[in-house]
């Protein structure tokens, strides 16, 4: 079954190719077919819509279609297949078609040589994993989760039509098709990456530098839409800090205010973020918005267009593996203030508080000298967060943020400053666009010619083993300094972490190490009493304010309904917070290191 179509413009053909090239993957086709993709939203008060997929006659006589069991940007094998229902197949004619299930996420359909056409009730109601969520105001989509797919057509193009209550307005990066309520995919790959949102919008359209920008906000909340226009606008301008070009000509954020999810996720031309309606008003809760799309704006270039093997071409329905997402994630995550600094959103004092907070972070992280960021990258798929993967893991967003900077700073320094971190996202982009792949040995290349020596020793300390970094040594080359002001005091510390309970305080981490840990605490310990006096403010802070490091004291716990009690001698922690601040008299050479690194003047002590 064929569809002609009359496509309405040259800026469409334009998208449409633009999309192609980015997202080819090496497919070929000898004459693509066409699927048609009817998505119903019927019933959105109840979660629901009805999935049509109508595909054309094969040599095939038997169909294996599939729904993934994840989604390109959260590297966690998730549920989807559970909210299908009711499904049905015939062929061109209308007639029933025999099917049966392989597996939890594959369907078999006989005699489908002539065509088939499949029907399937879909629920979606899982905001917060961003795979689909459908209610009476909207419905965010990722393909991934909607829609299923064949080996034979993930190279089709994919033709999406639309059917949603009136009054709403449907957006993606997708190009429209004949009318606004339909898109079309040039194939499988670029539909999954390139998310729909429909219903209630508040919506923007801009250009920058010739380039299309869309901003579609879904929920009411405290922003201020032309506050966020106006720093996107700042944002987007910025792509050529580090790549030569961008790969899209057009782009599309998407913002989801609401309640009890967070998160976001990039796509090919498009991303999307999920806020508290209430936390963006406030500076450092719209700082946290912006670094946030900044974050998903470095991933345009970073996996979207050039990413690690073992991500090439994406597997569907299994764990893609891979020991640098740590440079597809932490890398990101190291350039996204960065970029924020550089278009003059961001002050360098907010930019050094992040930075603070970061090194602070990692310095109480007790997990730093049990894993590499290789293994953490490549155990990403079964990450286990809590107390123990603060205690036995690093983290690749936080840990690898840490590898980048440790990284830059070496290629700064070698270089004479006259190269930086940035020139190998350059020769990546350029070199190991997909559908290329990279690997270590790509990246040690590209490090030896930007430097002219070898980095594989320092791969080995830093990348394969457990940096133990300077930081003092290491900010004193960008004429900065670690300090915990004036205040020379220390506070008592136990390495416990509550939360109150109808009991007491109940423990929901020890630190590896500390003197809880040494003296044998552990989760779920209920703290009642701290020398023979119960904790009547439920505040283990506010308590250990009584008592002074290198003391010792008598905490009484229940464990497992028993009353238990231990002796513990308190550590101690400085009163003041970590802050990173520049040294009073930086030279030209720690002026110049600044500079090259962050491209702002190095601010006044």
């Amino acid at each position: 079954m064929t569809r002609l179509l009359q496509f309405p413009s040259q800026a469409f053909k334009k998208q449409i190719s633009a999309l192609t090239v980015a997202m080819s993957l090496g497919f070929s086709s000898a004459s693509q077919a066409d699927v048609l993709v009817d998505i119903n939203i019927d019933k959105p008060e109840h979660h629901l819509s009805r999935i049509t997929l109508t595909f054309e006659p094969t040599t095939n006589d038997e169909m294996v279609l599939k729904l993934p069991v994840w989604r390109t940007g959260r590297y966690e094998i998730l549920n989807i297949a559970n909210g299908v229902r009711d499904f049905t197949a015939t062929n061109a004619q209308g007639e029933p078609l025999t099917w049966h299930k392989t597996a939890k996420d594959t369907w078999v359909i006989e005699s489908a040589s002539k065509g088939v056409t499949v029907s399937y009730q879909l629920y979606a109601n899982q905001l917060g994993k961003r795979t689909r969520h459908i209610d009476d105001s909207h419905a965010f989509l990722d393909a991934s989760a909607v829609v299923m797919y064949s080996e034979e057509s993930r190279t089709d193009r994919h033709i999406i039509n639309m059917q949603v209550p009136k009054g709403w307005k449907s957006i993606s990066g997708l190009a429209f098709g004949e009318h606004e309520q339909q898109f079309i995919a040039p194939n499988y790959d670029v539909f999954v990456d390139s998310p729909i949102e429909t219903g209630i919008l508040k919506h923007h359209e801009f250009k920058v530098d010739g380039r299309d920008y869309e901003l579609a906000i879904w929920g009411e909340g405290n922003y201020v839409e032309k506050d966020m226009v106006r720093d996107l606008k700042k944002l987007v301008k910025t792509g050529n800090v580090i790549w030569p070009d961008y790969p899209y000509e057009r782009y599309v954020f998407m913002v989801h205010a609401t309640s009890g999810v967070r998160g976001a996720t990039e796509h090919l031309n498009s991303t999307i973020i999920q806020r508290n309606r209430y936390s963006f008003n406030k500076r450092e809760d719209y700082l946290s918005f912006l670094s946030t799309a900044s974050h998903e704006f470095v991933h345009t270039w970073n996996v979207k267009q050039y990413r690690p093997e073992g991500l090439v071409p994406y597997d569907y329905q299994h764990e893609n593996y891979s020991n640098l997402l740590w440079l597809s994630e932490g890398s990101t995550s190291y350039f996204q203030n960065q970029l924020l600094v550089r278009a003059d959103i961001m002050t360098a004092q907010e930019f050094l508080t992040d930075l603070a907070k970061r090194v602070n972070g990692y310095l109480r992280k007790p997990g730093r000298d049990s894993q590499s960021i290789a293994h953490a990258s490549f155990d990403k798929w079964i990450d286990q967060g809590g107390d123990y993967g603060k205690n036995h893991s690093v983290n690749i967003y936080s840990e690898g943020y840490l590898t980048s900077w440790l990284l830059d700073f070496a290629l700064i320094e070698d270089t004479g400053m006259k190269k930086s971190y940035r020139d190998v996202h350059s020769a990546l982009y350029q070199d190991f666009r997909l559908p290329k792949s990279f690997n270590d040995q790509d990246v040690l290349n590209i490090l030896e010619n930007i430097t002219g020596e070898s980095y594989a020793s320092w791969w080995q300390q830093n990348v394969e083993g457990t940096p133990e970094p300077d930081f003092d040594k290491l900010l004193k080359k960008a004429g900065l300094k670690i300090t915990y002001g004036n205040d020379k005091r220390s506070n008592a510390w136990t390495g416990i972490a509550t939360k109150a309970v109808q009991s007491g305080l109940k423990i929901t981490a020890v630190e590896k190490n500390s003197p809880a840990w040494q003296a044998g605490f552990t989760l779920d310990d209920i703290i009642i009493a701290i020398d023979g006096l119960r904790m009547a403010d439920t505040s283990l802070t506010k308590r250990l304010k009584n008592f002074q490091p290198e003391q010792e004291v008598e905490i009484s716990f229940f464990r497992r309904d028993q009353l238990m009690h231990k002796t513990i001698k308190l550590g101690a922690l400085p009163n003041g917070i970590l802050k990173i601040v520049p040294v009073s008299k930086p030279s030209k050479r720690q002026k110049k290191f600044f500079k090259t690194w962050t491209g702002i003047a190095l601010p006044k002590a």
